[in-house]
């Protein structure tokens, strides 16, 4: 028998757990006790970053990360020996941030920690399992620059800024090459091992020692701050002007609008992520409905704001098929000029509105994605109640608001745009555009 189907209620208000936070050793713990959550996420956070590393070692963060998955036996003992406690190994490196830890069952975590702690403070990083790490590491950068959107991605730090950021995060092909097991065990020696960090636990954590599990990792480590920021350096030439990555025969273009943003603590979040949200951040966004809809060019188009301690970017991506790549341009800086002068409509501030407050409960469902939220706040030095408070600002945002936004941190005028594709059939139309200077590079010398 077919049942009434529930009529749906107004949305309740989500707040986010109220982190407990207790100093063990040179670190601090920072856990969120979740009734009935047992699977627990841990995670330690130390500011290893990769814009901390000198000019000649790039890429020994990325390196590290993943060298210390050999565990202390080496020969990538580490997975093997977690998987017997139903643990899985978790380690990820940030401009800002190094990050490892475990995921385990509740009833597991003193045993899966302490595996954990070992494979960070002790690791055997072996010459030859850290060889063989940095020879796939650079296996696995050109495997994925073969991609065009991966490969026009990565250059956008070479078109934006001077020094560290100007090279991918792992180091790029040919500085990592240069990075040899000694400088691994330096960095971790001084930049992972000495460090304490900050330890995140959540999980149902009724039967838990916190203390006990951040004297595991801690250990005998010292508190270090995390880097001062300071802006980097803009990378020389003009402004606007496109950049076209040769890739002769190919019926497709991949594009990258990108210009400089502030830093994370510069920015007014809501207001930011809810202008690139009706710009290009969600289905029904601008972008969306006239590159996709109306002109089919693309399969999907998005924008997005990648913001760091010291500096940002803005960038909007899609990829097209060839013909259509100068007018793919043309239109995408045009509905930047529609929204910087005409604002939003009060549909799209509803969607704005309901898509970043509505699904909250959702999207704080699971220890893996509360000890992220606690992970962003520990390294942007962010309040306990942040998502509270960007739950509250996007409740109270105005189109007004939005409009502003679009006119203060959109500067297309500033932008770089990146095209991977056929340079010999994209030149002639690109000129047209007017967006600058058309310069076209081979990508294997973008960081020689």
């Amino acid at each position: 028998m077919l049942q009434t189907r529930p009529e749906l209620g107004a949305p309740q208000p989500y707040h986010f757990p109220e982190p407990t936070r207790l100093r063990v050793g040179g670190g601090t713990v920072v856990a969120i006790d979740v009734p009935g959550q047992q699977y627990a996420a841990v995670r330690l956070v130390q500011p290893s970053g990769g814009i901390t590393e000198p000019l000649d070692r790039m890429g020994v963060a990325a390196l590290t990360s993943e060298a210390l998955e050999d565990g202390v036996g080496g020969d990538s003992s580490l997975a093997p020996a977690l998987e017997r406690h139903g643990a899985e190994w978790v380690s990820r490196v940030t401009w800002d941030s190094f990050v490892t830890g475990v995921d385990a069952p509740v009833n597991r975590i003193t045993d899966a920690t302490k595996l954990f702690a070992e494979a960070v403070r002790t690791p055997a990083l072996r010459p030859e399992d850290v060889e063989r790490r940095r020879d796939q590491l650079l296996e696995r950068f050109w495997l994925e620059a073969s991609m065009a959107s991966t490969l026009a991605t990565r250059a956008i730090g070479g078109q934006l800024f001077k020094g560290r950021y100007a090279t991918p995060l792992s180091g790029g092909p040919v500085r990592l090459r240069d990075v040899t097991p000694e400088t691994v065990a330096d960095f971790h020696a001084h930049a992972v091992a000495a460090v304490a960090g900050t330890l995140v636990v959540v999980g149902d954590l009724s039967g838990v020692d916190l203390e006990e599990l951040g004297r595991t990792v801690f250990a005998g480590a010292a508190t270090v701050p995390a880097p001062v920021p300071s802006a980097p350096e803009s990378a020389p030439g003009d402004l606007p002007r496109i950049v076209v990555l040769d890739r002769p025969g190919s019926v497709q273009s991949a594009l990258i609008l990108a210009h400089r943003a502030p830093s994370r603590s510069e920015i007014d979040l809501p207001r930011a992520d809810g202008m690139s949200d009706v710009l290009g951040g969600m289905f029904t966004s601008r972008l969306n409905m006239e590159l996709r809809e109306r002109l089919g060019y693309t399969y999907g188009v998005g924008c997005r704001f990648d913001l760091r301690r010291d500096s940002g970017v803005f960038l909007v991506s899609t990829q097209v098929e060839a013909p259509t790549t100068a007018h793919s341009i043309t239109a995408t800086l045009g509905e930047i000029e529609k929204l910087q002068a005409d604002g939003v409509t009060e549909a799209e501030l509803s969607a704005v509105r309901e898509s970043n407050t509505v699904g909250l409960p959702v999207t704080y469902s699971t220890s893996r994605s509360l000890a992220g939220a606690l992970v962003e706040m520990v390294v942007h030095d962010l309040p306990e109640d942040h998502v509270d408070r960007l739950r509250a600002g996007f409740e109270r945002v105005t189109a007004d608001d939005l409009a502003a936004a679009a006119r203060e941190y959109l500067t297309p005028r500033e932008a770089v745009v990146i095209v991977a594709g056929d340079a010999e059939q994209l030149v002639p139309s690109l000129t047209e555009v007017g967006h600058g200077p058309v310069v076209v590079r081979d990508p294997e010398t973008l960081w020689t």
